[in-house]
């Protein structure tokens, strides 16, 4: 009997691994939480550079997006400490902002009411400023997070 309970385990084992594997070749985050940024330009007739990066994963650019057009990715959060961050520096004519765009405190504004696979981080780019959708009371709610600032004082 103990024989069998050992197979039975080892079975159980394979079976759990071979399922994590599969998991993360899939491009799904197993052990912590999914995420996709978008950042968007929503200012008309105006073309931004975008250069968007963490610590260790640069999302490539800087880039050049036009009206409606965005600068997006997904990750997993590090499952070692939520300690996550990415952040954007953004330039228009004569101004420009850099500002974290996920981040430990950022992440809860973006957390939906149903689950899902993967979370959503969405900045808008307007002529005023930065805006974050505020995606917690489950509808479409801009939140102004940041302004303009003179190139040079960002």
């Amino acid at each position: 009997m103990a024989k069998h309970n050992k197979s039975l385990s080892l079975v159980f084992i394979y079976v759990a691994a071979f399922l994590c594997i599969i998991k993360v070749v899939a491009g799904g985050c197993f052990w912590s939480s999914g995420w996709f940024i978008n950042v968007c330009n929503l200012i008309p007739n105006e073309k931004v550079l975008v250069h968007c990066k963490s610590k260790d994963n640069d999302i490539g650019g800087p880039q050049t997006i036009g009206w409606n057009e965005s600068v997006h990715w997904q990750f997993c959060e590090n499952i070692v400490s939520p300690s996550t961050l990415y952040f954007c520096h953004v330039w228009l004519g004569n101004s420009e902002q850099v500002f974290d765009v996920f981040n430990g405190e950022l992440k809860h504004q973006c957390i939906e009411k149903e689950k899902k696979d993967y979370w959503r981080c969405t900045w808008l780019i307007k002529k005023d400023g930065f805006y974050l959708i505020d995606r917690t009371t489950g509808g479409h709610n801009d939140v102004k997070k940041h302004d303009w600032k003179p190139i040079g004082s960002a």
